[in-house]
């Protein structure tokens, strides 16, 4: 035998057993070729590696140092304007100050699992931390034999659960996730129209719960069109913590937020941590334009200082920014409003033993 033809055979050799530990690898599902390279976990496992725990801990850790730092350059960053406490929100000398209010609260805490899109591309589709752990999830027994809730009864708290609130007849986010996530079940809520959109097949309108109702600072069940708070409706439900909330009120989210964290102030985590009973929040945040073109318009009355004072309590009780998105649709039609007014945020409760996320 030449040479050439022994190298030859070695290197087929080499290849086949090199794929052979690739393909064992994948279906192990540990870690790769590389060990100190983490997979994210998949639907097929049970238990993630104690290396992808103590992975995504050490990402957390990484995530909230960032988070103090920018924190750090917020109170820098407003101090050093004359106006402090009230900084404008775009200030007009933008030589002197070069920013606008989103800049002082960027999305510097990364999501330590995968963060994908879901629904429409535009308005209406909202960004999600951890797709691949809801998906994961087993649906209660009930949904999985598909029988009738009446024979198989799904408790209040089983499954996740997701409220929405603000639809108007635009559901592409809730059907996708219906659609993925076999154990979701979505609460929707919105008085200004009769029921979800269109998006939402037949085929998981059992998931869904929908009232014409909406969200407000105080209970006023009566009144025309009728509010409930956060927590009265969890109360109806039965439910003690809300795996996903969306919210997009117009400007009403301060005060619908401000009644949330009032009622849980003094709830405690097991490590002792003042938190909200929420895993994750996609939420439209409003400034307004300091004049009323709609009832509802909340946003007009917030200046820098109750906004800055509003998202601070929110970090307090464990909220952290993880993705951002400014809305450019009023600055596009041209009209009045022309600064971007509108942003999307992520927020995941870091301090919450409770949250899917980080039971891994």
């Amino acid at each position: 035998m030449s040479r050439t033809s022994g190298a030859r055979i070695i290197a087929a050799i080499f290849v086949v057993v090199f794929l052979i530990v690739i393909f064992r690898n994948e279906e192990s599902a540990g870690t790769a070729l590389l060990p100190y390279l983490p997979v994210l976990p998949s639907q097929r496992l049970s238990k993630p590696s104690s290396l992808l725990q103590a992975w995504i801990q050490d990402r957390t850790v990484l995530s909230e140092k960032s988070w103090k730092k920018s924190v750090e350059l917020r109170d820098q960053m407003a101090k050093q304007h004359p106006d402090n406490p009230k900084v404008p929100f775009f200030p007009t000398d933008f030589l002197r100050f070069p920013f606008t209010i989103w800049d002082f609260f960027p999305a510097t805490w990364t999501c330590p699992h995968d963060i994908q899109r879901v629904g429409r591309l535009g308005d209406g589709g909202k960004w999600v931390c951890g797709m691949n752990i809801y998906e994961g999830l087993p649906a209660p027994t009930a949904m999985q034999e598909n029988v009738e809730i009446r024979e198989a009864p799904i408790k209040a708290q089983e499954g996740l659960v997701i409220y929405s609130f603000g639809i108007n007849a635009e559901s592409s986010f809730e059907a996708e996730m219906l659609e993925r996530v076999p154990s979701a079940r979505i609460w929707g809520y919105d008085f200004s129209v009769d029921a979800w959109g269109p998006q939402i097949a037949a085929a998981y309108r059992d998931r869904t719960f929908f009232k014409k109702v909406g969200l407000g600072k105080e209970d006023k069940h009566e009144s025309s069109p009728p509010f409930w708070t956060l927590p009265s409706l969890m109360k109806e439900n039965n439910h003690t913590y809300i795996d996903i909330l969306k919210i997009d009120i117009e400007g009403s989210e301060y005060d619908a937020l401000d009644t949330m964290m009032d009622a849980f102030d003094n709830t405690r985590s097991a490590s002792g941590n003042s938190v909200l009973p929420i895993g994750q929040v996609m939420i439209e945040l409003h400034l307004g334009d300091g004049v009323h073109f709609d009832s509802r318009d909340a946003g007009s009355n917030v200046d820098f200082e109750r906004f800055r004072n509003w998202w601070e309590r929110l970090e307090r009780m464990g909220m952290r920014p993880v993705w951002m998105e400014i809305n450019l649709f009023a600055v596009t039609l041209g009209n009045s409003k022309s600064d971007p007014r509108c942003t999307e945020y992520v927020w995941v409760n870091a301090k919450d033993e409770r949250s899917v996320l980080w039971k891994l």
